[in-house]
């Protein structure tokens, strides 16, 4: 005989049956906008669509970062017959940094709109940050001898109010020659970090400076901080 209390636990048995029959279907209905990569899916949606982080195989395989259906951010995409290239995605295409392996060669560098520009060019020098400080140049001379040389111009008065220097880095020795301050015998890449105090052009006040920069190219560099 079956009471009232077996009736109500079968039907919620029935119930949670059928959720998670249904939460499997909308799981399944998370589409893929890329033929070659929709088949499965596993990951993030958003009304119906991949979008987050998520796996799809078809032919090829996919995982990583989608939007709105297809790969845009970072992921790894990887074909049938093994070649795989991990990197930028923009829009379903290979945009930006990345590495492609195919059987034969590696490529690292740029791409864009899914054609392979080239090796990724790396600046002689970049800025990573300044304070205080109006303008800067930076030259390169034709000696072979490595050797970074920094000065300091208040307008055209080379190093007018400055009061105090203090330089980090990451290789070489520091030397200190008049109003030049400087890195001998450095290995390159290398960080440099610039601290300096100077009184302002009327010289009624003081105030702290700050210009950090990285140069990748080897040589004799000659940098030049106006504040």
């Amino acid at each position: 005989m079956i009471n009232a209390r077996n009736i109500r636990g079968h039907v919620f048995t029935v119930i949670l049956v059928f959720l998670g029959i249904t939460g499997y279907s909308q799981d399944t209905d998370c589409k893929v906008n890329m033929p070659s990569i929709s088949g499965k899916y596993t990951g993030e949606c958003k009304k119906g669509l991949a979008h987050g982080q998520g796996d799809s195989q078809g032919i090829d395989r996919y995982s990583g970062s989608f939007r709105y259906g297809l790969p845009q951010g970072i992921g790894t995409y990887t074909w049938a017959d093994g070649s795989s290239y991990e990197g930028h995605w923009n829009k379903g295409m290979k945009d930006g940094g990345g590495k492609m392996v195919t059987r034969d060669s590696t490529y690292t560098g740029i791409w864009n709109e899914d054609k392979y520009i080239g090796k990724e060019i790396i600046s002689p020098y970049k800025i990573d940050r300044s304070q205080n400080v109006t303008k800067y140049t930076f030259f390169k001379s034709k000696s072979t001898y490595n050797v970074i040389r920094i000065r300091f111009f208040q307008g055209a008065v080379e190093a007018g109010g400055l009061k105090s220097v203090d330089i980090a880095y990451t290789s070489g020795e520091q030397f200190h020659d008049g109003t030049v301050y400087g890195i001998q015998n450095p290995t390159f890449p290398i960080d440099v970090r610039v601290k300096f105090i100077a009184d302002n052009s009327f010289g009624q006040a003081q105030f702290e400076g700050s210009f950090d920069f990285t140069i990748n190219e080897p040589g004799a560099w000659d940098v030049r901080i106006s504040y």
